[in-house]
């Protein structure tokens, strides 16, 4: 009684073939193998990363939990090297092993046949598959023959068959997972480009914090750097570490991505560093100058392996993406680096969203910056204003208590006018300062607009006779009480029926009513004046507005009454609409929240 040998070593291991319908296959042929040709034993292995794990077998059931084990593959070097050629298999001959074979190897009590052909247990016989590019893939190894003796050349022909059927069952089962592979990351590159596009309040800071996960997971990397071109790296580039801690980079690392990532993205290729040449880039791509560099720097990094991706969209290079690995980690994949590719283009969609939400982040700050400061401006000068007003309208007034001659007279009159005027603008922008102001408070009581109307109404009366005006009041018996400011809100109404009575002909019809309506109190106001063209609607409630129309042009305005109107009945939570048609009248609808 001898040891003995099944031609792959007994190491417990990890079963990591997850392909069940390509290992049904597999194990239907190692299956066939004992049962056509006669052999007690078959096995398939296949190759995974630098491990060969067991994936099919066939024999007797005491020797299974050894077989199916997890070995390096370079276990199979001395057999190769001494075994004779037969076809796609290696035979060694017991008698002419040289050395001891690495590994533990499973032993099996037989007695070995007193023949020149009988088979001894420590033979070994291994059918070597090949990938189309020539690469080790699998191993089908036999044991233990039934007639106790060496093949012959018949059963020599059919493990050849056997061996061409499962090397095309492995090479395709190979490309299943590969397919497989791919679509897992193109999952990811999804999961990524939904991680990373963030709601409006998303910027570049967030877009690469959100990121990270999701690529070193996804690729089993060890790291990830993600870096846009063009910006402070402190504020848009990330390096860190699997477990996402920083990973501070030297300058001339920076430098070097800048400089490459834009001749990738032009090419649209990735590029793959491990210490060799692995990359087919042309010399305008990557020259012995930038290779040298990236090799010099992958080793003071002490990194294994560096995928880099440029990121961009359409012609634009937006910047670029690194993926590490350790050396002991797995080659770069061809699955794998086509799917960092698209992530690139995905990942630069991202950021040139995220850009443009900052750019226009930045733009609304630097409005509101603009519109403080107009603000502020308006008041300053408001203010200064009023004060030689004062001195001024007060000097007409004691003029008025003197008599002059009628042209002296005539002038001050003039004088009193304008200065009246300039007043009422002053008044008004101080007025637009404050409801215009985001940060002004706005001091809320309960105000009733039935009072409002009636006072605003009493302060137009005369001009409404003066015109001959048919004025219309209709006010709601139910509550019409609103939560607000009660000069502002004095100020819109009389804004708005001021304009209706200046703008509406002698003998025309206007009509004011108030209402409540579902938790609203809505203020309509119609008259039958000059009316407003549909251009003009458009800019109606801007400052310093005025309509296009010479009828209306004749009338005296400031240009910011609806302006006003506008940002109190905002501020009150409220809006304002205008409907109207030129030479037919117009119609104004305020809706303010009830109290």
């Amino acid at each position: 009684m001898t040891e003995g040998s099944l031609g792959v070593p007994a190491r417990p291991g990890d079963d990591a073939w997850s392909d069940s319908s390509a290992r049904s296959v597999l194990q239907l042929m190692v299956e066939s193998v004992t049962e056509m040709i006669g052999f007690r034993v078959a096995v398939l292995s296949v190759v995974l990363g630098q491990d060969l794990v067991t994936v099919a077998y066939s024999g007797p059931e005491e020797f299974r939990e050894a077989v199916m084990a997890t070995d390096p593959v370079s276990v199979l070097d001395p057999v190769l090297q001494q075994a004779e050629r037969w076809g796609r298999f290696r035979f060694l001959a017991a008698e002419d092993i040289v050395g001891e074979l690495e590994g533990t190897w499973v032993e099996t009590v037989t007695d070995p046949l007193e023949a020149p052909d009988g088979w001894h247990p420590r033979d070994v016989l291994l059918g070597v598959l090949s990938d189309d590019a020539g690469e080790l893939c699998g191993v089908l190894s036999v044991d233990m023959p039934v007639s106790r003796r060496r093949p012959d050349r018949h059963q020599r022909r059919l493990l050849e068959r056997y061996a061409a059927q499962a090397e095309r069952a492995v090479i395709t089962a190979f490309e299943r997972d590969a397919l497989v592979q791919q679509i897992a990351h193109a999952e990811a590159a999804r999961r990524l480009v939904r991680s990373a596009s963030m709601p409006s309040q998303a910027s570049l800071a967030a877009v690469l914090d959100h990121t990270h996960q999701p690529l070193v997971e996804g690729f089993d990397a060890s790291g990830s750097w993600i870096q846009v071109l063009g910006t402070d790296e402190s504020r848009h580039g990330r390096a860190r570490a699997r477990d996402g801690s920083a990973v501070r980079l030297p300058a001339d690392v920076v430098a070097l991505a800048d400089e490459l990532a834009p001749r990738l993205w032009s090419h649209q290729q990735v590029f793959v560093v491990d210490g060799r040449v692995r990359p087919t880039l042309s010399a305008e791509v990557l020259d012995q100058r930038l290779l040298d560099q990236t090799q010099h720097q992958l080793r003071s990094l002490g990194l294994g392996s560096v995928l880099a991706v440029p990121l961009g969209v359409g012609q634009e290079c937006l910047g670029f993406l690194a993926l590490t690995r350790r050396a002991k980690d797995p080659a770069w994949s061809p699955v794998e680096i086509d799917s960092a590719l698209e992530i690139g283009h995905d990942l630069g969609a991202a950021l040139m969203t995220a850009r443009a939400l900052e750019s226009q982040r930045a733009l609304v700050e630097e409005l509101r910056q603009v519109d403080t400061y107009r603000t502020h401006l308006i008041e300053t000068l408001s203010h200064e204003m009023r004060t030689p007003l004062t001195v001024i309208t007060g000097n007409l007034e004691m003029l008025g208590e003197v008599a002059l001659d009628p042209e002296a007279s005539h002038l001050r009159d003039a004088m009193t006018r304008g200065t009246t005027r300039m007043r009422r603008v002053v008044d008004d922008l101080l007025l637009l300062a404050t409801v215009s102001h985001p940060h002004h408070p706005l001091v809320r009581t309960p105000v009733d607009l039935r009072q409002v109307v009636l006072d605003v109404v009493a302060l137009v009366e005369s001009s409404v006779r003066a015109k001959q005006i048919a004025l219309d009041v209709r006010l709601s018996d139910l509550d019409l009480t609103v939560s607000g400011h009660d000069a502002e809100l004095d100020r819109l109404l009389s804004n708005l029926l001021s304009n209706a009575v200046k703008y509406t002909p002698a003998h025309g019809h206007v009509s004011l009513s108030v209402v409540r309506r579902r938790g609203e109190v809505v203020l309509e106001l119609v008259d039958t004046g000059l009316g407003i063209s549909e251009a003009d609607q458009v800019g109606l409630f801007t400052s310093f507005y005025r309509t296009t129309n010479p009828e209306a042009l004749r009338e005296p305005g400031t240009g910011l009454g609806l302006s006003i109107v506008a940002h109190i009945a905002q501020r009150h939570g409220g809006s304002v609409a205008v409907r109207s048609r030129l030479g037919e009248g117009t119609t104004f609808t305020v809706t303010l929240p009830a109290a």
